[in-house]
């Protein structure tokens, strides 16, 4: 084959793209579909999106705890108190306290085992939201 000019100098802009790293996570979420949001309704703009890879204390990251199949409901605020609201939901969400590298200003995420986050808040006061999402997607209480 070969290329026509016009194809050489649109190769060329490509390439250069995805040497910046703008250019290569444009490339990355269009391919992956990481740019990809579910209309799950929900205030916040996570909600409906991919889940950041969180880094945690313990030197795991959330894509780890996803592995077993189940949900995550993170806690970076270690608000204690979803564990007795939730503690049905048990067999299928893994509840985890720890404290995140960036936790992008949430107190709290609930991420659904196919790595959508289902809930995100900035305080840990919205149980009847967070109690609705995780009936949602996890099975009534």
């Amino acid at each position: 084959m070969r290329p026509s000019p016009s194809a050489r100098a649109l190769e060329a802009i490509f390439r250069d793209l995805i040497h910046m790293r703008d250019g290569a996570n444009y490339f990355a979420e269009r391919v992956w579909g990481i740019d990809l949001r579910y209309n799950l309704g929900g205030d916040h703009p996570l909600i409906g999106s991919s889940a950041p890879d969180f880094a945690l204390a313990d030197g795991t990251t959330l894509s780890d705890h996803l592995r077993n199949g189940k949900g995550v409901l993170l806690d970076f605020a270690k608000g204690s108190l979803f564990p007795d609201r939730l503690r049905f939901f048990a067999p299928r969400i893994t509840y985890i306290t720890s404290k995140a590298e960036d936790p992008l200003g949430l107190a709290a995420v609930l991420v659904r085992p196919d790595g959508v986050v289902a809930w995100a808040g900035n305080a840990v006061t919205d149980f009847q939201a967070i109690t609705q999402a995780t009936s949602q997607w996890f099975g009534g209480a």
